[in-house]
């Protein structure tokens, strides 16, 4: 059981090394979407479950483009801030729905996509990147005691049945977390974008009893 529990150290560090990209490394120059979708998958390649995986893809682009998340390009050209914009909606998808998304990236999108701001997206993106990686710590000590806790609950189990248990009562309570932060992501989206599908059908409605 001790080798699976290390193997889960190992997996726990090779998480760490999982990075965002660094705000030097966004391209300064406009680029074409063949060099929009070459930087990404060169950047998030760690980040990729299997090799084959795409990070990004032309047709997610376009649907994002389609779906109001992204701009669309200048002249055929995608520019820094729209660099900002594809990381922040690659680690959004994960948790989120796309309407989600949309709402969350909406004002960055209106306010301080027009290089005419105090706070520029170089500004907002560099403050985070740094937060992240001061949070890395506390992520990691969270990690360690939901995986201490988890080999806790059946420590008296031997053999395969242990290493299952340990295992799956770790993903579980991961899972939990997860879930509990996501619910908290979704308040916030509703609190200052309250409107729902429901608030659009009681308007469609009210219009069309106006229009009769």
């Amino acid at each position: 059981m001790n080798n699976k529990r290390n193997r889960i150290k190992e997996l726990i560090k090779e998480w760490v090394r999982l990075d965002y990209i660094k705000p030097e490394d966004v391209p300064s120059i406009e680029l074409y979407m063949d060099q929009v979708t070459t930087f990404m998958d060169s950047q998030l390649a760690n980040t990729k479950r299997f090799e084959s995986d795409k990070t990004l893809t032309k047709t997610m682009i376009n649907n994002y483009t389609k779906n109001d998340l992204l701009p669309p390009p200048i002249k055929k050209k995608y520019s820094k801030e729209h660099i900002y914009l594809l990381i922040y909606i690659y680690y959004f998808k994960n948790c989120l729905s796309i309407s989600d998304i949309q709402q969350i990236l909406r004002p960055m999108i209106e306010y301080f996509c027009d290089g005419k701001t105090p706070s520029s997206m170089d500004e907002i993106y560099s403050a985070i990147f740094k937060a992240e990686h001061t949070h890395f710590k506390n992520i990691l000590e969270n990690i360690d005691a939901t995986h201490n806790l988890s080999k806790s609950l059946f420590a008296d189990v031997e053999g395969e049945k242990g290493e299952y248990l340990a295992n799956f009562s770790f993903m579980a309570l991961l899972s939990y977390d997860i879930y509990l932060k996501k619910k908290l992501m979704e308040k916030l989206i509703d609190s200052y974008a309250p409107k729902t599908k429901e608030d659009s059908s009681k308007k469609e409605s009210k219009k069309e009893k106006k229009e009769n």
